[in-house]
């Protein structure tokens, strides 16, 4: 085992320590290795190799000029921790909050730590560690499983489109279709389980930025469908059904789906137009 990798069994050791122990025995600070944290930007994560979104803060400010992040998955239900999967995470620039995205191996539910060995901008390394939970199974549809045929409302049902989305500008182009139409095109599918206007962060709102600029190169190819997370704005928030259907508790969701209409890729946060076209290139002719 090299020294790094020491060094951060260590770190989960003194993590499971500090939370078994008594406050007067060890305390919080005996854990902290570097001035970084790590802002987990999505939930909902199942044993295989879930995608998980995270965002770099030093403090209060987001660190964006990372240059690479290698994260290690340890399995805490070992005394000691057991190191597992190692690989790295791949950062995406092209969003309004820099994120970083990693599809760790996990082979079992529980809760998972996870160290990063991040390299800054001029050349110096760091660690930061977070933890994950991760669920045998999720409500909601998974990658593998078909999508819900659901029969969302569109512009031919509900002509105000004020009515079908939050968002300032919504291009009309995304209130065409239900998604039971989408699974019989054969064609894959984009669907977007976001609100803009009542989404309070800049982690989420962007979402739907990215798929209307995907949209416009592979709109030909790709059908595009916003669910809006209310059915109803004014004068109080309602869930939308679609929501209920899809058993989705946070927002925002991506689905892309294939020309089968299976789910390829489940997106949960950020997920900005460079990430959305390199899931797709794959499920384009």
């Amino acid at each position: 085992m090299d020294k790094q990798l020491s060094c951060l069994v260590l770190f989960f050791c003194l993590a499971l320590t500090a939370c078994t122990s008594q406050p007067d025995t060890v305390p919080a600070t005996a854990v902290t290795t570097s001035t970084l944290q790590v802002a987990i930007a999505t939930d909902d994560f199942v044993v295989g190799t879930p995608r998980i979104p995270f965002i770099l803060f030093d403090g209060p400010q987001q660190v964006s000029t990372a240059q690479t992040v290698t994260l290690t998955a340890f399995d805490l239900s070992q005394d000691p921790p057991t190191p597992g999967w190692t690989g790295p995470a791949t950062g995406y620039n092209d969003y309004e909050v820099p994120y970083w995205v990693a599809y760790p191996e996990v082979p079992q539910a529980g809760v998972w730590g996870l160290a990063a060995a991040i390299t800054l901008a001029d050349g110096t390394t760091t660690q930061a560690q977070f933890t994950i939970e991760v669920k045998e199974e999720s409500p909601s549809p998974v990658v593998g499983d078909m999508a819900l045929p659901s029969e969302n409302r569109t512009l031919a049902t509900e002509p105000d489109i004020s009515k079908l989305s939050s968002g300032n500008a919504p291009n009309p182009a995304f209130y065409q279709m239900t998604v039971k139409e989408a699974l019989n095109s054969k064609r894959p599918s984009v669907i977007v389980f976001s609100t803009p206007a009542f989404c309070q962060t800049a982690i989420c709102a962007p979402v739907l930025n990215s798929a209307e600029a995907v949209y416009e190169s592979r709109g030909d190819e790709v059908n595009f469908i916003h669910l809006e997370v209310y059915k109803q704005f004014n004068p109080e928030l309602i869930l939308a059904d679609e929501m209920t259907e899809w058993q989705l508790a946070t927002e925002p969701w991506t689905y892309v789906l294939d020309d089968t209409g299976r789910v390829a890729a489940r997106l949960g946060g950020p997920v900005s137009a460079l990430e959305l076209t390199a899931v797709l290139e794959p499920l384009l002719p």
